[in-house]
């Protein structure tokens, strides 16, 4: 009884994303897809699988009208985090064949009946969180015995360990798409080379940028990966950096609340008057950038989202395998952001630009459209 499958055409969508905590570029992109939904398939209901399902109803309430949240992928994850990587992908797999756990088994039996499964976009599958790779078991063994479709978009799967590189390659190619965001993903066998979920905003009608007056400087240091020698370091050049753009206008914005706010009060005992923009702030009033702008940010989504309005900027990168991948995707796309190394040796901080970007922005939304038409017609 537990095998069977409806075959009717309201089924709904499933979705995975690691939404929910918040971390403003995985909110963007979810609220993104789940906009695009609404807007072409909104009599079909939507499952959203996130980290922290309770916010994420909050966050998205105005996305989709049929929209449910649940973590039963994620804490089918997340519950393999003290085991070895193959206890965890046995783990995975026979709880999504056999069940036999009343945490996950309703949810996991409500799984097989979806009309398919859609890792949305992020760098939340690599070995930076290996745990968080058990979803791609999870989702082929799905497949491969209740014959649900299996996509993945925008994602960064690098870096990747030694163990977890050759079980990631079986698993990829047993996706009915896998589509990477950046250079070193696209090599991974079974991947296919394309861009961020974040540029299908661009193709929505939902407005992305503030239309309030906004700062001339923006700051984004973000309090995650940064190591303790780099502390003092980073807010000398920091300091430097608004100094030397000879204005009193700079703002700093907040991705993950708190942890991005630290050096708001060292800034501020050193003279410097900030104007802050927290998380709930960017999400209600949009994205805080302008094409006049020059902007200092640790954060991938930030550079996205600032050179698509047009800004100039530069990078430090805090960590080169994960972060530093990232960025170099941006480069190559066309930001024109200068990297100004990392935040234990920021270097010089001269930010350029790239007009040209934030022209071609709606060429780069098409190619996404494009994708998202092939999973959901």
């Amino acid at each position: 009884m537990f095998e069977r499958r409806r075959r009717v055409d309201d089924r709904p969508f499933y979705l995975v994303s690691a939404a929910g905590l918040p971390n403003y570029g995985d909110e963007f992109i979810t609220r993104t897809w789940l906009d695009w939904l609404a807007k072409r398939h909104p009599n079909v209901p939507v499952w959203l699988d996130c980290v922290e399902p309770g916010r994420a109803n909050h966050l998205f309430a105005d996305a989709h009208p049929l929209l449910k949240t649940t973590n039963t992928l994620w804490h089918l994850a997340l519950s393999a985090q003290e085991m070895s990587f193959a206890e965890g992908v046995e783990h995975a797999r026979r709880r999504i064949v056999d069940l036999g756990s009343p945490r996950y088994d309703l949810g996991l039996m409500q799984l097989r009946e979806v009309q398919s499964v859609h890792l949305l976009g992020g760098g939340y599958l690599n070995s930076v969180w290996e745990h968080q790779l058990l979803l791609l078991p999870a989702l082929v063994a799905l497949k491969e015995r209740f014959r649900v479709p299996i996509y993945a978009t925008g994602q960064g799967v690098h870096p990747l360990s030694a163990e977890a590189r050759g079980a990631v390659a079986g698993w990829l190619r047993r996706f009915d798409l896998f589509e990477t965001r950046d250079a070193p993903s696209a090599k991974a066998p079974g991947a296919v080379a394309g861009i961020d979920d974040a540029f299908l905003a661009f193709a929505n009608q939902r407005r992305v940028y503030s239309q309030s007056s906004v700062p001339e400087v923006m700051l984004i240091l973000q309090g995650d990966f940064l190591t303790e020698d780099a502390i003092e370091p980073l807010v000398d050049a920091v300091e430097q950096f608004v100094l030397s753009q000879r204005t009193t206008s700079v703002g700093m914005v907040e991705s993950i609340p708190p942890d991005d706010s630290w050096m708001l009060a060292r800034l501020r005992e050193r003279g410097v008057d900030v104007d802050f923009y927290p998380f709930i702030r960017l999400w209600e009033e949009g994205f805080p950038a302008k094409a006049s702008q020059t902007w200092l940010s640790t954060r991938f989504h930030f550079h996205l989202l600032a050179a698509a309005a047009g800004a100039k900027g530069a990078v430090i990168e805090l960590r080169p395998d994960y972060y530093g991948v990232k960025h170099a995707s941006l480069r190559e796309l066309g930001t024109g952001w200068s990297y100004a190394g990392d935040a234990a040796a920021p270097g010089s901080l001269v930010p350029t630009g790239n007009p040209a970007f934030a022209t071609g922005r709606q060429r780069l939304a098409e190619k996404k459209v494009a994708v998202a038409r092939s999973i959901y017609g």
